[in-house]
């Protein structure tokens, strides 16, 4: 499915949500960060929490191209309510996959209506990541860093649109060794 199918998706399942009222930027970097990065991503914490907080599973298909990575063995989504951790209307994801033969989890906050630029700049203040990849089509940027978090090496893939004004899906992904 297309990144842009899933912003209508957005859109369908929260309607009453503006899209020029933005989401609080630090609120969407601490979502990002209190969800994948602190523990890094945890299939079976992240889906412990998912239960707790209520969170509406989805199907994996229609959030399929927004996982870092493509083979899954193991997938669970959910969309997640607006409360005190996490912007209205954001899908988080969890995976277990083999990458280069090793077991990895994948942790992805996916959210509508960020100023990516400004969760940029926030991300660098508050982690050590260092880039070491970048790919960029006409519509969006993806970026790959490495960085220490909860203790673990673990990799960080964010992916924005590629116009510093347009709206788009704001895609942070975390990615570790199992």
């Amino acid at each position: 499915m297309s990144p842009r199918f899933l912003l209508t998706l957005f859109a369908a399942l929260y309607p009453a949500s503006s899209v020029h009222a933005g989401v609080d930027v630090e609120r969407a970097l601490e979502a990002f960060h209190s969800t994948c990065l602190a523990h890094g991503p945890d299939f079976d914490r992240t889906a412990a929490a998912a239960g707790r907080l209520r969170w509406t599973p989805v199907s994996y298909d229609a959030f399929s191209n927004l996982s870092p990575i493509a083979n899954v063995n193991e997938a669970k989504t959910w969309t997640t309510a607006a409360d005190d951790t996490m912007p209205k209307g954001a899908i988080v994801g969890v995976t277990k996959a083999r990458l280069d033969g090793k077991a990895v989890q994948t942790c992805t906050v996916a959210m509508t209506d960020v100023d990516h630029e400004t969760f940029l700049k926030s991300f660098f203040t508050r982690t050590d990541a260092e880039k070491i990849d970048e790919k960029r089509d006409g519509l969006q940027i993806s970026r790959l860093y490495i960085l220490i978090a909860g203790g673990r090496e673990q990799f960080v893939n964010l992916k924005f649109p590629a116009s510093p004004s347009a709206d788009g899906l704001m895609v942070a992904s975390s990615i570790a060794d199992d």
